[in-house]
């Protein structure tokens, strides 16, 4: 082997063992996550460190959900998210496709408009929100949580738009000449041919909304009506008790569970859609 065949190799062996190392020093905390959420609670603090449970259990899962109400939380949390995705869809796909397919008065104007909206700051908006929500007497209902969380959605109408202008115009003009309408272009040329878009920014928008908390904090006071990210912080709030590690591993554990599925799932069209160009045409 030469000199330089040598030193490329030593090279890439060397990227493979840090990128090794870091990834297990990232997945650590998961890992003794999920032992710990397996393992008898009065065990988790009494043994030393181990990556598997040595007394495999369940109890922690009953445990939490007798302290609290997790089922509901977890299915909050996949109400909210699921409505506030969808939101962000119905309102920044054709938005996107209007800025890049449609041409009307203070087209670019209004384009740009959008664009300033991902460098204005969510938390300036809390309190102004906070106090319509008030005042139109939707505290602690699900409207409080959905409904102000759907507006933030410049991001997503900028790679919509980007989206729909790197695919042929060919495809338009042909479908103009057929006989198809704006509408029909929208519903049967455009996003059929984004979908791997629109699975990216699917998910990216449902773990966003999932992983709500401040907001979650302040308009949500039943605890019924709380999601997991909200609720799991009520672990930590016991009058001064020990913290029950079992029972919070297990409802974190719980936390994380649908959206690793969701991301797992969508893995194939979320490398597709931001590993394909988006250059006008």
């Amino acid at each position: 082997m030469s000199k330089q065949s040598f030193s490329i190799a030593l090279q890439r062996g060397t990227l493979h063992f840090l990128l090794i190392a870091l990834s297990l020093i990232t997945l650590f905390p998961l890992l003794w996550m999920l032992t710990s959420a397996f393992t008898p609670n009065d065990l988790i603090v009494q043994k030393a460190l181990r990556l598997w449970p040595e007394e495999f259990t369940f109890s922690n899962f009953q445990s939490a959900a007798e302290r609290y109400p997790i089922w509901w939380w977890l299915f909050n949390s996949v109400l909210t998210s699921t409505a506030i995705t969808l939101g962000k869809l119905v309102i920044s796909l054709p938005a996107g496709y209007a800025f890049a397919r449609m041409e009307f008065r203070g087209k670019q104007f209004f384009f740009w408009v959008v664009i300033a909206t991902m460098s204005f700051p969510t938390v300036l908006a809390i309190i102004p929100t906070y106090i319509g929500v008030v005042k139109i007497q939707a505290f602690d209902t699900y409207s409080a949580m959905i409904i102000p969380s759907i507006p933030y959605i410049g991001f997503y109408v900028f790679y919509f738009r980007q989206s729909f202008l790197s695919l042929p115009g060919e495809m338009f003009e042909a479908a103009r000449i057929d006989g198809c309408g704006m509408w029909k272009q929208f519903t049967d040329i455009a996003i059929p041919n984004v979908l791997p878009a629109i699975a990216a920014l699917s998910v990216i928008s449902f773990m966003g909304a999932w992983n709500i908390y401040l907001w979650g904090q302040l308009v949500l006071e039943d605890t019924g009506r709380k999601t997991l990210t909200t609720g799991i912080a009520m672990f930590a709030d016991i009058d001064g008790a020990q913290t029950p590690w079992g029972p919070l591993m297990a409802t974190s554990l719980l936390s994380i569970l649908p959206v690793l599925a969701m991301f797992l799932l969508a893995q194939r069209y979320i490398v597709e859609a931001f590993s394909a160009g988006t250059v006008e045409k």
